[in-house]
């Protein structure tokens, strides 16, 4: 169980939530099965039912933030109506998918070229213009919002997708891929296929093929290419280009593009605590985890090995009790750590950071500290800016001096951001790490606490608006500490 909190700790330090990436999420969703002028479809609401369930439960889009027309609601008023609400609602650091299930059509242009229209449940194919809707008057609304990242799903087959050339990013060759692709902004389109092809739904299926694929690769995560725990809308329409082309026996190809070139990618997190495993081209950091990694090694290696003693000695019964007295009560320390931190850097001279986490009683006199550090600032002249980070913090605490003076050495890893909280209005954010050492005396009437000084060298390439380092300084500190034996 112990052991259990120590890896709860280091694993929450490491992950990304969908709130380090954006502030808030809003989509819109259609399906039409009862076409007025042009063929029915049989499961287009289903596929829109469901694909709503999947974005509130599985990637936190808040229930009042998603629009849904069935049917009859999804004309053409409506739909640009509830696309022009969303799109004055999103905010700079917000994400916007619209999901829309029925028929696409083709219109060949007199110059050239092609147009592609969603036709609403009033739609028309003799006059696409007027009652359907153009792919370049979605673009034009994806454009005026101020949503950083915009994903079109659209369970339908034509051409003229309104997608621009532009290449990605790519994850190994890009040092922080995730950090960099969701700084930029993004505007993206999936299309269930081509003109000339068909929506496949099977009764066996009960979606269609876009759909059906669509759910398996973000519910499941299987289309998670790289494994990192994200899924990048290049991703999903290389998954889906392949499993639908495959499941549809090649009657349909769904294609993918961006509307613009700018080289950010709408991203799902399907595991809000997934430790980022991406190759970001540090030795340090990597060396960093490699020794994070090695400590919990090497406890759980001891646990382990009083195990294997517990089994040979009863070789008919195995004591989970044995097992629980390696990490027995009086071993596991409750971790608090206070502390004001004076920066020499003039763009921000003073944080305040906290720790909460557990300390492990290696010895009388040695402590194992993981723990979440926060660390923030707001007072800047500007009343609207706002810097934090939260991170990782692993130390070693060592009492030198009979039951007075105690010495400490701890490394932080820092997910900090830089805003400007009124317009909500991203400014910088980066990954860095913070090196300290101190000093700390004892209470003399309570040994829990300790007064702290501190002295490190904050490593961080976070700046302001003016292009100057908020951190990438030495510190000193004071503050309180507290090792409680609270288990």
């Amino acid at each position: 169980m112990k052991l259990g909190y120590l890896i709860y700790f280091i694993s929450i330090g490491f992950s990304i939530t969908t709130k380090d990436i954006y502030d808030n999420s809003w989509a819109l969703v259609i399906g039409i099965d009862k076409y007025q002028n042009v063929q029915k479809l049989n499961y287009a609401v289903d596929d829109a039912e469901d694909i709503k369930e999947i974005l509130e439960d599985s990637f936190h889009f808040p229930s009042d933030n998603i629009s849904i027309l069935i049917n009859e609601e999804a004309t053409k008023q409506n739909i640009l109506k509830s696309f022009s609400e969303i799109t004055k609602n999103a905010k700079g650091n917000d994400r916007v998918l619209v999901f829309f299930a029925g028929h696409g059509e083709t219109m060949d242009l007199p110059g050239g070229g092609e147009m592609g229209y969603l036709l609403p449940v009033d739609g028309d194919r003799e006059d696409l213009y007027l009652s359907s809707i153009g792919m370049d008057e979605l673009k034009k609304l994806s454009l005026m919002s101020k949503a950083k990242h915009v994903l079109y799903l659209i369970d339908a087959c034509y051409s003229g997708i309104a997608a621009i050339g532009s290449r990605s990013l790519e994850p190994e060759k890009t040092p922080d891929f995730i950090n960099k692709v969701t700084k930029f902004q993004s505007r993206q389109v999936i299309t269930a296929g081509g003109r000339g092809e068909k929506v496949i739904e099977k009764p066996e299926w009960g979606h269609s093929a876009f759909t059906l694929n669509l759910i398996r690769g973000l519910k499941d995560g299987a289309a998670d290419y790289n494994g990192d725990g994200f899924i990048t809308a290049t991703e999903l329409g290389m998954f889906l280009s392949d499993k639908v082309s495959t499941d549809s026996e090649n009657q349909q190809t769904p294609q993918y593009g961006r509307m613009t070139s700018q080289e950010g990618e709408f991203v799902f997190i399907y595991s809000e605590n997934t430790i980022v495993n991406q190759q970001n081209g540090s030795s340090n950091n990597d060396e960093k985890m490699d020794l994070i990694l090695d400590k919990l090694n090497k406890l759980e290696k001891q646990a382990s090995d009083k195990t294997t003693i517990d089994e040979e000695d009863d070789e008919d019964a195995w004591d989970y009790e044995d097992y629980e007295d390696v990490w027995d009560d009086e071993d596991l320390l409750f971790h608090v750590l206070f502390y004001s931190s004076y920066n020499n850097n003039t763009s921000m001279p003073e944080t305040n950071r906290l720790t909460m986490g557990l300390a492990k009683a290696i010895d009388p006199n040695l402590d194992l500290q993981v723990g979440i550090m926060f660390d923030t600032y707001d007072e800047f002249e500007n009343d609207s800016l706002e810097y934090s980070s939260t991170g990782l913090r692993v130390g070693i605490n060592k009492k030198i001096y009979k039951n007075i003076i105690s010495s400490q050495i701890a490394l932080s890893i820092l997910r900090s951001t830089y805003k400007n909280d009124v317009t909500d209005t991203l400014l910088d954010n980066n990954i860095g790490f913070t090196i300290e050492t101190s000093m700390g005396v004892i209470f003399p009437y309570w040994d829990a606490m300790f007064i702290q000084f501190l002295t490190g060298y904050n490593f961080n390439g976070i700046k302001n608006q003016d292009d100057e380092d908020l951190l990438n300084s030495p510190f000193v500190g004071i503050g309180m500490q507290i090792l409680g034996d609270w288990f």
